[in-house]
């Protein structure tokens, strides 16, 4: 390539550069707007419906500061900010949309009516309410599905290596894995109520029993498209069994196991709101169940508000955990 054709090549890429970087910024100006926006229309604009927006408002203040704080950071102190906050810009604005579009529809020109439909601001005031429960029962949950689906991952894995690594193992307990795998959790509910002493044991056994197939299924076909020279050229260092399931088949299967493990996880969530139906007497599951049985549906979009932030919280934390342990992958990719 010759020095006119790398100069005209850098020169179109910094032009790339600035004309993302005004996108950005008015982007991310349009998402300060809306957001103020919203909090001006539940200041001024009449209210159908009797709400307290004290919580309400004091999140449209933080979201709209914190929205002016990522911004100004990124645009004069660090790069990496920069990129983060236009990279969200386009989906702040449309939350901030949408917050304002709930607000009017649901407490100011009450088109969508109670019970059925709540505003944003109803939601928030009945978790300020009932924080102490709903803490208690995120806990619970939490506690629950962290034991559970580690174990199930525990399971999975192991039973997975040993049937894609040895004929024997596979033989035996493949036929089982198909049959009894992809049986639905849920339909073994009736039968958990009988089998195990207490309702948390069979809440675990459900938990886990949606989580080990899918992870088994994945490692399996993980281990089994190891190419056969890794294990040739292992054979050929002198390595031991051991040391090749340390050093190939774990490794060449990790790829496969995050997947397992992703598809596990929307899994195990559901399961584990259902088993908490189920004879729970705290847990998210159960305060759906409870406030459904009041005819209280704020108090069931408020636990899935929780629900849906624990849920992302876990899904980012796992994320990165993959990003850390597949980390050679994005290195061999630029080789």
């Amino acid at each position: 390539m010759s020095d006119r054709q790398q100069k005209k090549q850098s020169q179109i890429a910094d032009l790339t550069v600035k004309y993302w970087k005004k996108w950005d910024y008015r982007w991310n100006i349009l998402s300060v707007v809306v957001v103020v926006a919203a909090l001006l229309e539940n200041l001024f604009v009449p209210a159908q419906e009797l709400v307290d927006n004290t919580v309400y408002r004091y999140f449209l203040v933080i979201y709209g500061l914190y929205l002016i704080g990522i911004y100004l950071y990124g645009r004069f102190v660090s790069f990496k900010a920069h990129f983060y906050a236009g990279h969200f810009a386009q989906l702040n604005t449309i939350i901030g949309i949408l917050l304002l579009g709930q607000d009017l529809l649901t407490e100011k020109f009450a088109r969508f009516t109670l019970p059925f439909f709540v505003s944003f601001a109803q939601i928030l005031d009945q978790i300020r309410e009932d924080h102490q429960l709903l803490w208690e029962s995120t806990e619970s949950s939490l506690v629950l599905w962290l034991v559970s689906f580690i174990i199930g991952t525990l399971i999975g894995v192991g039973l997975g290596l040993a049937m894609g690594r040895y004929r024997q193992a596979n033989y035996w307990a493949f036929p089982f894995l198909k049959v009894i795998g992809i049986i639905p959790a849920a339909a073994w509910m009736p039968l958990t109520m009988i089998l195990f002493p207490t309702s948390y044991s069979a809440e675990v056994f459900l938990i886990v029993f949606s989580v080990w197939f899918p992870v088994a299924f994945m490692t399996i076909g993980g281990v089994q498209g190891i190419p056969t020279a890794y294990f040739e050229s292992a054979h050929t260092l002198g390595f031991s069994e051991w040391r090749i399931i340390r050093k190939v088949v774990i490794p060449g299967a990790m790829p496969s196991i995050f997947i397992g493990i992703y598809t596990a996880l929307g899994l195990s969530f559901m399961t584990l709101v259902i088993s908490e139906m189920m004879g729970a007497k705290v847990g998210l599951g159960w305060y759906i169940n409870w406030a459904k049985g009041t005819g209280n549906y704020t108090q069931v979009y408020a636990s899935i508000a929780i629900m849906a932030l624990l849920f992302s919280i876990i899904f980012s934390l796992l994320t990165t955990v993959q990003e850390k342990v597949l980390r050679w992958r994005d290195n061999s990719t630029g080789i």
